[in-house]
């Protein structure tokens, strides 16, 4: 207890510039319990964070069977240990990344406890935040090798994960593009960084197609997208007959969604950010926060009864896009006080807190 404690304070201490850092755009809660980041932080790595069944210098994080380990853990890991300035952390996690590659060098989705592949190729979602990981930690660990690390990861998501001509993006390295694509791995404010970090104006016009994608798939009333769509926005997408309800709901893949298109206004202040999200928030200014559930049809209908970390989280985030501090509030006294122990909402929770606190800040 005492070394949770003390390795809590370290940690706040160190992170402390993080914790009240502002975005260009937006507004952070007035609530904030900062503290409550660093304790968070700890509790998440006793329980998920392992160095069994890896290499030597590697760690990984458990997955929802406490016994494999999926590439998009790693890259959240690698989000998460960034804005806690936990240098050690966050290269035991890219050593076990850079264990795992397939022949693209890009790491295999999913393996298991004893290092073994359990799941062939990669996952889109995962390599762009691994990217935006490397460069968030070289703006706040420093190291230089992470730059070139972020670059070289950047080319392979060009050449392997967006579909030529269209920029659509693909579901992994091996499958995806027009017919099959997923909105939740849609990350506008990374693309943008991207192209300023390679000069590349390819990374814009990603971007911009994810944009149109998501407002060709979403409902305009409610803001709400399914797991999986075709490039024109029609459901179901190829491919993935054992997706959850056929992929059609707004359920645990889109519910990503609002978290990945808010850093885009708080960053950049994209006005197309500011209208997905608004739409999100009214439609959560209906329900209220305390009545949100694990799963709707896009026309706002629930089919669920569960309050989950992964959605309350996600749809906090949307809110500070907001004018409305007490709504914003709201979102945050919620998702800090939403608790489901299991790896997906833990670690949703954890990177919806931190960025509600003000941490998950722009490369520049």
């Amino acid at each position: 207890m005492i070394l949770t404690i003390l390795t809590s304070f370290l940690l706040f201490i160190s992170c402390s510039d993080t914790f009240r850092s502002n975005y260009a755009y937006g507004k952070l809660p007035t609530n904030l319990e900062t503290a409550r980041i660093a304790d968070t932080y700890t509790i998440w790595k006793d329980k998920y964070v392992t160095a069994d069944g890896c290499p030597e210098g590697a760690k990984r994080i458990l997955f929802d069977d406490m016994s494999h380990t999926v590439s998009e853990g790693i890259g959240y890991g690698m989000l998460i240990s960034a804005m806690m300035k936990d240098k050690a952390t966050f290269d035991a996690f890219y050593t076990y990344y850079n264990a795992h590659l397939d022949p693209n060098g890009l790491m295999h989705w999913k393996i298991d406890a004893n290092g073994k592949r359990a799941g062939d190729n990669a996952a889109t979602d995962a390599d762009v935040d691994v990217a935006y990981a490397l460069l968030l930690a070289h703006k706040l660990i420093g190291n230089e090798s992470y730059l070139a690390e972020a670059k070289k990861i950047i080319k392979l998501i060009k050449k392997y994960m967006v579909e030529p001509k269209t920029y659509v993006l693909k579901a992994g390295d091996a499958w995806g593009g027009s017919m099959t694509t997923n909105p939740s791995y849609f990350a506008p404010a990374y693309f943008k960084v991207f192209a300023e970090v390679t000069n590349d104006d390819f990374w814009h016009k990603v971007s911009d197609t994810c944009y149109d994608i998501l407002f060709k798939s979403w409902n305009s009333k409610t803001g709400l997208v399914p797991d999986w769509c075709k490039a024109d926005g029609t459901t179901p997408a190829d491919n993935v007959s054992w997706a959850k309800y056929e992929g059609k709901a707004y359920y645990y893949d889109a519910a990503r969604t609002p978290w990945r298109i808010a850093k885009d206004y708080v960053w950049f202040g994209d006005e197309r950010a500011e209208k997905y999200c608004n739409v999100v928030n009214r439609f959560i200014e209906k329900i209220g926060f305390p009545n949100i559930t694990d799963g709707y049809n896009l026309n706002g209908s629930t089919f669920r009864t569960k309050k989950t970390s992964a959605f309350v989280g996600c749809f906090a985030v949307a809110t500070l896009v907001s004018n409305n501090q007490q709504l914003i509030d709201a979102a945050y006294a919620e998702n800090i006080n939403t608790f489901n122990d299991s790896y997906f909402n833990d670690i949703l929770r954890l990177l919806t807190l931190q960025m509600q606190h003000g941490m998950f800040v722009r490369y520049e």
